[in-house]
């Protein structure tokens, strides 16, 4: 497509070129502003207007991540109310129907139901018939403490799905504010790629006049030809990548990836440690992944309590209350209860116990090696974090003094090139030096902004108050043990 934009190699000639100048150059330019409206549409153009703390606001509310998160919280709560369940006493009620001609069940039937014949033939009683209606209740006095451990061992599986909830959303805002900054770069890319066409398509303007007066080289003009075509295809693919970014943000936000917005706001900051040393000790006390691994190491050592505890005995007290009549004729006389205590100890059973003890001793070994390798991780994080932003604001500093520096220069040189003072390729230079440098200015900013925000995910301070507005004070920041979501 980029081709029609650019003079035909057959129609390079003296008079051919004038002539195709003079007579397709109104069609062409229409037929490129047609094209335009078509393949690059605004993206803001019938789209939502969002600022950076709605996106926020919208990710946490849509994103299934933090959706699947927040289910494993639930999960992990009713777990817990459920391990609380062995404190309480188990009760059951049933109804029994029993038809037979065993001596020893019509024995024990008809004398609970009262009911036993003075002439009765033990050894051949005949058949009976019976119902039973019965209370069981139990109560375990003694486990070895097992119950109490996995209560315990429940609610820290509660605190580290918190944990896990509170480092998905820290994951999903960094990169909802990485995403939202790299596409308001993207939209600067494309304001200043459609700035630059629209100042060459000036001076091909200016130019087919002085070629037409014969004080401009024919080369020339084919030179600044093709430097438009460039600056047009640099165009389209500046807003490929914010279509691309659109996409990427819309699904991070829940919304379908065919989701259009228009990103407003001011620029992202939050409050930055004075010092390397303050920001690894924020870190290390606020880093969601930090706790849930300590929370880990908890449970394994927990679990491993239990399984000392399967050593030891376990006492339970039932109690049951029954009434038999074969006609479901029920009496207060024949009512019947039984209360009483079970002991039960395991004193072998194919060393599976100590087997589990090995396991689960292994499995501590695994969680302390896990927190110690996580520990060094978010160490490196949070100190190339910190060496990317200190290098992203000298970027800044340096990317606006040589724009500063090309845009001189290029007013020189274009007032220098309108003369003929200068040739066509000292202008495109300075052209797209001055692109190139406002190109920087702008990707210089965005960078400083995005390398704060994976600092702020670095120290884990990206929670529910602090992702649109920056970190708030000390006494107010997340602790270790997660927040409830």
């Amino acid at each position: 497509m980029l081709d029609l934009f650019v003079i035909p190699k057959a129609l390079r000639g003296g008079k051919n070129m004038k002539t195709f100048i003079r007579r397709f150059r109104p069609w062409i330019r229409a037929g490129f502003y047609l094209w335009l409206a078509v393949s690059l549409i605004p993206a803001g153009a019938g789209a939502e207007t969002l600022t950076l703390e709605r996106a926020l606001a919208l990710a946490r509310a849509d994103n299934p991540a933090l959706a699947e998160a927040g289910a494993r919280i639930a999960q992990a709560r009713a777990v817990r109310d459920e391990s609380r369940a062995a404190f309480w006493p188990q009760l059951d009620v049933g109804l029994e129907y029993v038809r037979g001609d065993a001596p020893s069940a019509y024995l024990f039937k008809t004398i609970d139901a009262r009911q036993l014949p003075e002439d009765v033939d033990f050894n051949n009683p005949g058949r009976f018939d019976n119902l039973e209606t019965f209370l069981e209740a139990r109560l375990n006095l003694f486990s070895g403490g097992r119950d109490k451990l996995r209560y315990e061992q429940a609610g820290v599986r509660l605190e580290q799905a918190r944990s896990v909830h509170a480092s998905v959303e820290n994951d999903l805002s960094a990169a909802v504010i990485d995403t939202f900054l790299a596409l308001l770069s993207a939209r600067d890319r494309v304001a200043i790629a459609r700035q630059s066409t629209a100042v060459l398509e000036r001076e091909v303007e200016l130019a087919e006049v002085r070629y037409a007066g014969g004080s401009l080289l024919r080369s020339d003009l084919l030179s600044l030809a093709v430097r438009l075509a460039e600056a047009r295809s640099a165009q389209v693919r500046a807003r490929g990548v914010e279509q691309r970014l659109q996409a990427a943000l819309a699904v991070l936000l829940g919304r379908g990836a065919e989701a259009a917005f228009e990103p407003v706001g001011a620029a992202w900051d939050f409050s930055i440690p004075a010092a390397y040393s303050e920001a690894l000790e924020r870190a290390l006390r606020q880093r969601p992944e930090l706790a849930a691994a300590a929370q880990e190491r908890e449970v394994t050592r927990l679990e491993e309590a239990v399984v000392r505890a399967e050593f030891l005995p376990r006492l339970d007290l039932q109690a049951r209350l029954y009434h038999d009549d074969p006609d479901f004729a029920y009496d207060d006389d024949q009512i019947n209860w039984t209360l009483g205590a079970q002991l039960r100890w395991n004193v072998f059973s194919g060393f599976a116990t100590r087997a589990r003890a090995a396991r689960v001793s292994g499995q501590a070994q695994e969680s302390r090696s896990a927190q110690r390798r996580l520990r060094q991780q978010v160490e490196l994080e949070v100190r190339q974090a910190w060496l990317t932003l200190d290098e992203a604001r000298a970027n800044q500093t340096l990317a606006e003094t040589a724009a500063a520096h090309a845009e001189q220069a290029f007013d020189q040189v274009r007032t220098q090139f309108s003369g003929g003072a200068v040739a066509v390729t000292r202008y495109l230079d300075a052209e797209l030096t001055l692109q190139r440098s406002r190109v920087n200015v702008a990707a210089a900013n965005r960078d400083r902004q995005r390398a704060l925000a994976e600092l702020a995910r670095a120290l884990g301070e990206l929670g529910p108050s602090q992702g649109a507005q920056g970190a708030q004070s000390s006494s107010t920041e997340r602790t270790s043990d997660g927040q409830n979501p």
